[in-house]
């Protein structure tokens, strides 16, 4: 970030300053703090941030803290320091602006947010959310890690609940919106797809008629979100009527999509180094966004070659004994579960499909039909299939064949699984079944 004194910290957020320094960076974690460190002193769900507000201190860093909470120097109070954190980085980036691309969606947001990224990053200095940090905490803090030779924000903007991207919204404005699809995700809280919808579309309006915005033409969610939006809209997909059209999608041996995407009377063909039919759609969001901001395809493309997967997303690895694992362990919902059999189904396989598929959580009232409906394409996909969970006995009936175990554990210590050489091994769940143990077990295999 631009160096910023506690004094203009506290102008921002409307705080005190007690003392006097300079702050080149934010943190939440008294781990990460170092000398020039503002530590933002949050509750947390076993330790309160402001027990380590004097260890910060200590290593020359300061505190953004609650009022009365800690005696000084070296902080600025303030009433409520998770909203001063927003509202130091909404100001910060008044002050400093950039162009901001705000990317949502049910699934897809991380890796188009890569994509996007590396595309960009072939004309612009970009700076990007880190990981999936998408939240009220994450997004204020990709914000305060802007620097001066940044010339573009890309942001991604997740939600659990009404009103969450409007607030994300309205400490980042937007000026290019990404909205990959709409799906059953956070049903739970949400209770049902129009409020899912509705979540999503606050992205949109908060974009005035100088926005653009890059939709999904495929998912009619995503199209009825749009219908009041003032300003330019791009789709892309693969049906014709999009502005962007991929077609002829194939896959390689490891699952890795090629195609051709057309806009105006520029083609191209596009190789993937991401493994997933659904990072055709991801990517295409991404090369739109580059068109928007003057990168053209072919550039675009080519920037795609080297991008690189995010840990347990639809990562492929080989074991020793020749097993190929398609490692998707980093969650699940009804989209992601079927784009990733798909993946699955297309990929060369000279042994046996298997699919090893635990619980999606936070379904709500769609959990049983959803868990149903997985199992039936599992069985389309796949030749041997293992299912985990609350619902592995209504994905095995869906499926109408297949195992069936309560727990990720249980299938460890009693589950028999039988694998050769050339067996193709998809291992996907939410994160909270803690799939990453099977992969582990499943990358240890050699020649026995």
């Amino acid at each position: 970030m631009r160096p910023l004194t506690l004094a203009q910290i506290a102008k921002y957020t409307q705080g005190q300053a007690i003392g006097e320094g300079v702050v080149d960076h934010v943190v939440i974690d008294s781990r990460q703090a170092q000398a020039g460190s503002l530590f933002v002193a949050l509750p947390g769900e076993n330790v309160d941030g402001h027990q380590f507000v004097s260890d910060v201190i200590a290593k020359g860093g300061y505190g953004l803290v609650k009022k009365g909470s800690h005696p000084g120097p070296g902080i600025v109070e303030v009433n409520d320091p998770l909203l001063a954190l927003q509202t130091l980085a909404q100001k910060y980036l008044a002050d400093y602006p950039v162009p901001v691309v705000a990317i949502t969606g049910s699934n897809g947001k991380t890796s188009t947010k890569d994509m996007i990224n590396q595309v960009l990053s072939t004309k612009w200095a970009v700076h990007a959310t880190q990981g999936n940090h998408n939240n009220e905490i994450g997004v204020p803090l990709t914000v305060l890690g802007l620097e001066e030779h940044h010339d573009i924000l890309v942001v991604e903007m997740g939600m659990r609940g009404l009103g969450q991207i409007r607030r994300l919204t309205e400490i980042t404005p937007p000026n290019y919106g990404v909205i990959t699809n709409i799906g059953p995700v956070h049903l739970e809280l949400l209770g049902g797809m129009g409020q899912i919808a509705q979540a999503k579309g606050e992205l949109l309006e908060a974009m005035d008629a100088s926005g653009v915005a890059v939709l999904n033409g495929d998912d009619p969610s995503v199209r009825g979100q749009a219908r009041n939006f003032k300003g330019q809209i791009v789709y892309y997909g693969l049906d014709v009527a999009n502005d962007v059209v991929g077609r002829g999608i194939s896959m390689d041996a490891e699952g890795r999509p090629s195609f051709t995407i057309r806009y105006g009377s520029e083609e191209v063909l596009v190789k993937l180094t991401l493994p997933g039919v659904h990072n055709v759609w991801n990517a295409c969001a991404a090369l739109t966004v580059g068109v928007q901001l003057g990168i053209s395809l072919k550039k675009g493309a080519e920037a795609l070659k080297e991008l690189a997967s995010t840990a347990m997303r639809l990562e492929v690895r080989r074991s020793p004994g020749g097993v190929i694992v398609v490692n998707d362990s980093y969650n699940a919902s009804p989209a992601s579960m079927q784009g990733a059999l798909d993946t699955l189904g297309h990929m060369y396989c000279s042994g046996n499909r298997v699919a090893i598929l635990g619980d999606m959580l936070e379904l709500g009232d769609i959990a049983e039909s959803a868990h149903l409906e997985v199992g039936r394409h599992a069985a389309e996909c796949a030749q041997t299939l293992i299912f985990i969970g609350e619902y592995a006995g209504l994905m095995q009936e869906g499926a109408g064949r297949g195992e069936a175990y309560a727990s990720t554990d249980e299938f460890l210590d009693t589950g028999e699984l039988q694998l050769e050489s050339g067996d193709l091994v998809l291992v996907k769940a939410s994160r909270g079944l803690h799939f990453e143990k099977i992969v582990a077990e499943l990358l240890k295999g050699g020649d026995e």
